[in-house]
């Protein structure tokens, strides 16, 4: 808190910070604070500032606590497993997008703040504080943990954007809680506005204190077209956004409300056995000096400045399987495997692999003795350029490590962002074809 009063700036997973243009001068890496946790304390969903999305996505606790929508709106924030394993929580709230689908769904789980401050502990809810987070911060205020009060009955989210995979040209996030037969909550956000998500509170009121009609979440859809400051850019009009709007939030409420009324509860997919995850090992303040880290079996020792990303020291010992591709962990290629779990090495300080083990694709196997997927991929004709081949067979193996008996959809999932240049089905059949053979 002392350094952060001092304007150190707080960093998490980095992906929103070490991607932007943004110079900051200072880094305090909280990777070693311990607070990655996900945990249910009084029926409330209590999760650690530094929680990544896909560790949502992967938590049985926050289906049930959520109504499913944290976990959907994780990975819509990020089409790339990859990227969602090192954002932050947080990170999203403090440094997101005007679009962010997951501060959206904090804003309509009534998601409280918990900020450690060197005045005094604040607790702020996500109604205050995702408009305007440095007025919590301001000081020296590092985001502790996020909490969410009790579980919707209901929840959906809408989302409309150019593809899957590109952010949302707006969206809708509700959810909804009956007393008896009559809804006694409604939280309404969407994004898409001239400023960050926003919920539409007369549109909320609205529909409170009824049954939930068609004829009322009509009403209450051209509310949110009324009220809403929507944006107007180069990807779509104010106006565009607005007739969007409507037919989203009609969705959205429809959805939210039946579920609700069903009580219908959360599905929770097949979930990836836990990974072992250590943090960094602690460092004093770091300039420059000497990491030692496990590379491909064998030790390694290089020196680094604080600033210097796990790509650039590797391709400056000579391993070069890890590519420099956007520098914005934008397509994957630079892919490696920290203690097992795929990350983007462009975005990833050096000194967060102190003591840790990295695999790249050097690692896995020889032109003389191939590992398997090497060799079904080379088979299946997967190479497709190249570039790419590094990571997705890397991340293939995370995959299987975790998951022997992979299904289409799950392969699919875990390949999604590690390719720019083409399509992934003869990737996803190497990968599937691979775990026949483990199999046998």
């Amino acid at each position: 808190m002392e350094l952060a009063a001092q304007g150190v700036v707080p960093l998490g997973g980095g992906t929103r910070l070490l991607a932007s243009a943004r110079e900051v001068p200072n880094l305090l890496d909280l990777v070693g604070l311990g607070l990655s946790t996900v945990q249910v304390e009084d029926e409330d969903l209590v999760i650690g500032a530094t929680t990544t999305l896909q560790d949502l996505v992967e938590s049985p606790l926050v289906y049930p606590a959520t109504a499913g929508l944290l976990p959907l709106a994780c990975r819509t924030a990020a089409a790339s497993r990859t990227i969602r394993g090192m954002a932050t929580l947080a990170g999203e709230a403090v440094q997101g997008d005007p679009d962010g689908e997951v501060a959206a769904a904090l804003l309509v789980l009534n998601a409280v703040f918990v900020v450690a401050h060197p005045q005094e502990p604040r607790e702020s809810p996500a109604l205050r504080f995702l408009r305007d987070p440095s007025a919590d911060l301001e000081g020296g205020g590092v985001v502790q943990t996020v909490m969410i009060p009790g579980a919707p009955h209901g929840a959906a989210l809408e989302r409309a954007a150019a593809l899957p995979s590109l952010p949302p040209l707006m969206s809708v996030a509700v959810t909804t809680t009956f007393s008896g037969e009559r809804l006694s909550r409604v939280r309404l956000a969407v994004t898409g506005l001239e400023g960050r998500p926003a919920r539409i509170i007369e549109a909320e009121a609205h529909v409170e204190r009824t049954a939930g009609d068609d004829e009322v979440l009509r009403e209450a859809a051209e509310c949110v077209a009324r009220e809403g400051r929507f944006r107007e850019d180069a990807r779509a009009s104010a106006d565009q956004r607005r007739k969007l709007a409507t037919v989203l939030t009609l969705r959205a409420l429809r959805s939210a409300v039946e579920r609700g009324k069903r009580r219908e509860p959360a599905q929770v997919p097949r979930l990836r056995s836990p990974t072992s995850r250590r943090a960094a090992a602690p460092l004093p303040y770091f300039t420059s000096g000497r990491l030692e880290l496990k590379v491909n079996g064998r030790k390694l020792r290089a020196e680094a400045e604080a600033r210097t990303t796990l790509l650039d020291l590797l391709r400056g010992t000579g391993i070069f399987g890890a590519k420099s591709g956007c520098g914005a962990g934008r397509c994957g290629a630079c892919t490696v495997l920290l203690d097992g779990r795929p990350v983007a090495s462009c975005m990833t300080l050096a000194v967060r692999a102190q003591g840790q083990t990295v695999l790249t694709i050097e690692g896995l196997g020889t032109s003389e003795r191939p590992h398997l997927l090497q060799k079904v991929f080379a088979d299946a004709g997967a190479v497709q350029c190249g570039f790419c081949t590094p990571a997705l067979v890397l991340g293939a193996r995370a995959l299987l490590d975790a998951v022997p008996d992979p299904t289409e959809e799950e392969v699919r999932e875990a390949l999604t962002g590690l390719c720019r240049c083409t399509g992934y089905a003869k990737p996803t059949a190497a990968v599937i074809e691979a775990a026949s053979r483990r199999g046998r």
